[in-house]
């Protein structure tokens, strides 16, 4: 399948290189390797080169996602604190509440909800009497 150029290069005896050329091509092809090896850092980090041209302002960023994080996490702290602290209304304000309901109900007339859009106002039961609502 080789042509008939490549027979007859295959056929010619190799000349030396002079040495001064000899000298060149290896310092040229040195100095690409250097070029590619270097060439080929800066490709792969991407991260870097991303960063390099404005540190102070890829900092403060960070700096500035690092502040958000902290106040998350404070905010976060002191959310059960307050719901502990919140205290059930008082039985009185719960009767009023009903007695309102009512009447606006009379006032409005009777309405058609289904079973599933009631909504049921249910207060938090000591656990004790939470199993004893599962079991029956």
């Amino acid at each position: 399948m080789d042509s008939e150029f490549e027979q007859r290069l295959r056929g010619q005896p190799l000349k030396p290189l002079p040495g001064e050329w000899r000298a060149e091509i290896l310092a040229a092809a040195r100095e690409a390797r250097g070029l590619r090896h270097s060439s080929f850092v800066i490709r792969h980090s991407w991260l870097a080169t991303l960063l390099w041209p404005h540190p102070k302002a890829w900092a403060g960023l960070a700096a500035v996602w690092l502040a958000i994080v902290a106040l998350n996490f404070s905010m976060r702290e002191r959310s059960p604190v307050l719901a502990a602290k919140t205290t059930p209304p008082p039985p009185e304000m719960v009767v009023e509440l009903r007695q309102q309901q009512k009447m606006l109900a009379e006032l409005i007339g009777p309405a058609e909800v289904s079973v599933a859009d009631r909504q049921r106002v249910l207060f938090p039961k000591p656990r004790s009497e939470r199993v004893k609502m599962l079991a029956a």
